[in-house]
Parts: C-alpha cells; structure tokens; sequence
C-alpha cells in the first residue's frame, strides 16, 4: 500500500521559504559554474553565493507564498518577455512536489 504524505501548501512565512530553497535548491545551482555566471551578469556577487544563497538571491530566483503569490510571480516573468516559465516545485516532504503542481496548474494556466 502506497502510503502519501499530507498536501502542504507553498510556504508564505519568507524565513521558511528561504530555509526549504536552500535545503533543495540553491545549495546544488549555486555550485554550478553557469548558474553562478548568469546570476553574475544578473548583478549577484560572491556574497549572494554563500551558505546557500542570500536572501536577496533566493527571493530572487525562487517564487514563495500561496498560490496567487507564485502566479504573480510566474506573470512577471511572462511580463518582462518570458515565453517559458519552468517550475520546479520543492516539497517540504522532499517528494516531487506533484501536489503543488496540481494546485497551481489552473491558476497558472488562466494567466
């Protein structure tokens, strides 16, 4: 019997959000040499690198806080240009995220 871990919605408390980025994220990316090269040419530096990403890197790169939260996030890209928009949700549970997806995806399909 397939056992599966209760929904949990994106975070909307900014320390937790960032905390869960760089557990799963950020830390990984940030050892990339041309992740780190764009982010540079984006105007981050070596001290947005360390311990897993600045605050002001995180909020940057990573969309956090409810629904509508990551959908305005995900129509300012779409504003500044953006023609594709990749999500990667990030689970607390450390699964695959297919519960978030699920939520956003008639949300972000409307915008």
């Amino acid at each position: 019997m397939q056992h599966e871990a209760p929904y949990e919605s994106p975070t909307a408390d900014p320390a937790s959000a960032r905390v869960l980025a760089r557990e799963h994220h950020t830390r990984l990316y940030l050892q990339l040499p041309n992740y780190t090269g764009n982010l540079r040419r984006l105007g981050f530096g070596d001290e947005d690198f360390a311990g897993g990403g600045s605050d002001r890197l995180v909020d940057a790169i990573v969309a956090w806080g409810d629904v509508d939260a990551v959908r305005r996030r995900v129509a300012e890209h779409h504003e500044a240009g953006a023609v594709h928009v990749a999500l990667q949700p990030l689970a607390t549970d450390g699964g695959l995220g297919i519960d978030q997806l699920r939520e956003l995806a008639p949300v972000l399909i409307e915008s």
